[in-house]
């Protein structure tokens, strides 16, 4: 709140005037008094009646004046006749006057609005005075100080403004608790009714873990049939009868993963394997070219097409934040995940522990995870801990895309073996694998065979032998199970047309084998009424345990906010080029430029400091758009799972960034300055303005990189984004001839601010000489350089309060960009009739 000085007034007018009311029972008054100005009844009369005797009891009162000069009152006018104000809202004001006397004033100050109210009478009490640029007469009767009749208007033109806003945010708020609280109804009629001693979504979490691992979650059946899927293309990629749709999957495929037992899903490449796996598990990414149907059950109930299996699914390529151990990775999802439910530290250990003694990573512990650039764990490890970190919450049902590819045969065995171990133990284990070792195919126990998108075979895996020998497709005994039936169903290409239109034969004659086998085999003949029941709070369940994550906002900031301050400082080799690059900058600079008093030297001044700008913005908008979209591929993930939210990230990764944006400009500007000789005394404002100039850069580029698809995307924003700045910095066209379209680009310009803000700082007190080479009229001081430039009247807290305006704009954008970018999955529908 802003305060100005009172003009004197004698002690007891000053304290009486000088009062503020601020207290609850009043703020409750006036938001009744709203309330009732919006909704009126039959019983508003009475507050009526009280605001006309207020207002009458404050007609002999000092006027009260906004001292606030940011407040132009430009509804105000005087009068040729009186000298008196008037406004323009005539009759309407006098209309408002009473209540809003009863809402907003008492003892004649503002007790409900957000300025400082000062009297300001002359010292004679008989003359007009003026305070800032606003003049108010004040007449002495009987010894006293009195305001002119007028100023009830007067205060009304000053506070109409409020008096709207406020009964706007009144309904607002009133309008989204309404929205807030029948949403909260909808979604408790469907959602389970909290127990005692629950206190919100952590406790749901824990609490649904437990129901999850016990009774009709405890061992999970996966049953699909139906699954079609189809991809529209585009019309020259059509089949040339007008069709445009590419069938992935027929329908055909069916089948159900008992608990305890592996399914190995196999068939040759682009014969659809993963697709069915996602389409399954709930994964497949949602495209509006796909239509996908089906239908699925658990434990026999049918699935509705939104509902989640509790289930961990690993896709075939995870990413994992490079510098971070075996140990810190899993610590950190426990955390995250068990955080609630393990209230200790040994708990959560333990549970790690017994993570990496499960699946073999004790070894590893204390490796760092690493990527293509970071050397760290192998591929099998890198496979076995992203198993461990779904396995951290024990879900009964496991999806894994492809987990032996890019393995050699003997880390692709121990990767198998890891999850025949896990099978045992009675948890469901469905993957796709592509031609697999003997050793690993016998590890399974059941086989769904597909190719072109048609079933091929579902059964035990152990009589796929003796199936293809009965349809006439038997092989020598020293060709291996896997290798064999893969043969079988794969077509022929670039081949004769015999050889081809031989395979494509067989191919349908194992399909509609295939497809009478499966209706034989498996069944999902229920009574609906009977499952639905169990269908609606199975339902629950799992999207309750979906949605919520396992800790509260305030520990997923502090844990986020530690691995990204983690991640930044172990990153020694982009520190190190960093540093590079500003030493090398700062002595570059340094060494070409060494600015004088001269006329010569205000031209150098303004190329130095352009220089430097764009150098900063490039660095700092590059570095952020090349490695913010590979980050966000790994957030993307983890937020869909419901590991944290995106809010607390976000935040955590903003102020992340900001120390080490301060030492580099530190490094930077401790060397350009002295070198360069910039004017003295100014130093810590370069440095301040150079940090603040980064931050905004940085924020631009987290800004594409939230809503890039991609790094490529982002960095081919990149190019124009930083092309603009620089066209629009301020000098290289004036803003009067700017296209009328683009002179937004001034408003948000990096650049111009950044180049205006140095400007200002460096020749604001400067005195040039006039002697020595000219360029131009001849400038004697820093100011009137910077008219040169349309610079006049700029100040650094005009610079501050637009970059920081900037920073806060780009960050809200990303953040939205963030949260609307979200992975979303698609929708499994029923299949048409």
């Amino acid at each position: 709140m802003i305060r100005y000085p009172m003009a004197s007034l004698p002690p007891s007018e000053s304290r009486a005037v000088r009062r503020r009311h601020h207290s609850p029972p009043k703020l409750l008054l006036a938001i009744i008094a709203i309330a009732t100005t919006i909704y009126p009844s039959s019983n508003n009369s009475h507050y009526l009646a009280s605001a006309q005797n207020l207002a009458g009891k404050f007609a002999s009162r000092p006027k009260i004046v906004e001292t606030s000069s940011s407040n132009k009152k430009r509804n105000q006018k005087k009068s040729d006749q009186n000298g008196e104000y008037t406004t323009q809202w005539g009759s309407f004001m006098n209309s408002l006057e009473g209540w809003g006397s009863f809402l907003f004033y008492e003892n004649g100050m503002s007790w409900l609005g957000s300025f400082s109210w000062s009297v300001v009478p002359d010292s004679s009490h008989d003359a007009v005075r003026s305070s800032g640029k606003r003049k108010k007469r004040w007449r002495k009767e009987n010894g006293h100080v009195v305001a002119d009749s007028s100023w009830k208007r007067d205060l009304f033109a000053a506070e109409f403004y409020m008096i709207v806003l406020s009964i706007i945010i009144s309904a607002a708020i009133a309008v989204l608790s309404w929205i807030w609280y029948v949403g909260t109804n909808l979604k408790s009629q469907s959602a389970k009714t909290m127990q005692e001693g629950e206190e919100g979504a952590e406790d749901i979490v824990c609490e649904n873990l437990e129901q999850t691992h016990s009774g009709f979650f405890e061992s999970v059946a996966v049953g699909f049939e139906d699954i079609t899927m189809t991809l529209k293309q585009k019309k020259k990629k059509g089949d040339g009868n007008g069709n445009n749709e590419r069938l992935i999957l027929d329908g055909s495929i069916r089948g159900v993963a008992q608990p305890g037992r592996m399914l190995a899903i196999m068939g040759p490449s682009g014969s659809g394997k993963s697709t069915l796996l996602h389409a399954i598990s709930g994964q497949l990414k949602q495209d509006k070219k796909i239509s996908l149907y089906g239908k699925r059950y658990v434990n026999g109930v049918p699935l509705t097409g939104d509902s989640k299996i509790p289930s961990a699914f690993i896709e075939q390529e995870v990413n994992f934040f490079p510098h971070m151990t075996v140990k810190e990775t899993l610590d950190f999802r426990v955390e995250l995940k068990m955080g609630a439910c393990l209230k200790t530290k040994k708990e959560r250990d333990d549970l790690v522990n017994d993570l990496m003694n499960q699946l073999g990573l004790t070894k590893s512990a204390n490796t760092i995870v690493g990527n293509a650039k970071v050397r760290g764990l192998s591929g099998g490890e890198r496979k076995r801990l992203s198993i461990a970190c779904e396995m951290i919450s024990s879900p009964p049902v496991i999806f894994l895309d492809e987990p032996t590819s890019g393995l050699d045969s003997y880390q692709a065995t121990q990767v198998i073996e890891t999850l025949r171990k896990l099978a045992d133990k009675g948890k469901t284990v469905v993957a796709v694998i592509h031609q697999p070792s003997q050793h690993t195919f016998q590890l399974f126990d059941d086989l769904l065979l597909i190719s072109e998108g048609k079933l091929m075979y579902y059964g035990e895996r152990s009589k796929v032998r003796e199936y293809m020998e009965g349809l006439g497709y038997g092989c020598e005994a020293e060709v291996g199970t896997a290798e064999h039936i893969l043969d079988c169903v794969s077509r022929v290409v670039g081949a004769d047309a015999e050889a081809e239109r031989e395979s494509v034969n067989r191919i349908e004659t194992i399909a509609r084998a295939a497809d009478q086998h499966a209706r034989e085999w498996v069944s999902f003949d229920l009574d609906y009424k009977d499952s639905k029941n169990i269908e609606r709070k199975m339902k629950h369940i799992v999207d309750l345990t979906a949605t919520h994550p396992g800790t509260n906002l305030l520990r997923q900031f502090k844990l986020l906010f530690g691995r990204s301050i983690q991640e930044t400082l172990r990153g020694k080799a982009a520190i190190i080029i960093k540093i590079v690059q500003q030493v090398s900058l700062g002595l570059i600079y340094g060494g070409i430029y060494s600015l004088g008093d001269n006329q010569a030297s205000i031209m150098d001044r303004f190329g130095l400091l352009s220089l430097i700008v764009i150098g900063a913005t490039n660095m700092a908008m590059a570095g952020t758009i090349r490695s913010f979209p590979k980050e966000k591929s790994i957030v993307s993930v983890e937020v869909a799972s419901s590991l944290y939210r995106t809010f607390p990230y976000f935040i955590s990764k903003a102020l992340s960034e900001l120390p080490l944006i301060g030492i580099f400009n530190a490094i930077f500007s401790s060397l350009i300055y002295p070198l360069a000789r910039l004017q003295k005394g100014r130093f810590k404002a370069f440095l301040g303005l150079t940090s603040l100039h980064s931050i905004a850069s940085e924020a631009v580029g987290l800004l594409i990189g939230s809503i890039s698809p991609s790094s490529d995307v982002a960095l081919a924003l990149f190019p124009p984004i930083i092309v603009l700045n620089i066209i629009f910095d301020g000098k290289n066209i004036s803003e009067e001839n700017t296209p009328a379209l683009l002179r937004w680009v001034n408003k948000v310009g990096l650049i111009r601010w950044g180049f205006t803000g140095l400007a200002v700082n460096e020749f604001q007190g400067l005195a040039f000489n006039t002697s020595g080479p000219r360029r131009g009229p001849v400038v004697k001081t820093g100011e009137e350089a910077l008219a040169r430039f349309g610079l006049e009247g700029k100040s650094i807290d005009d610079v501050i309060g637009a970059q920081t305006k900037i920073i806060a704009g780009c960050w809200f954008l990303s953040f939205l960009g963030l949260a609307l970018t979200r992975q979303k999955y698609e929708v499994m529908q029923n299949p048409p009739n």
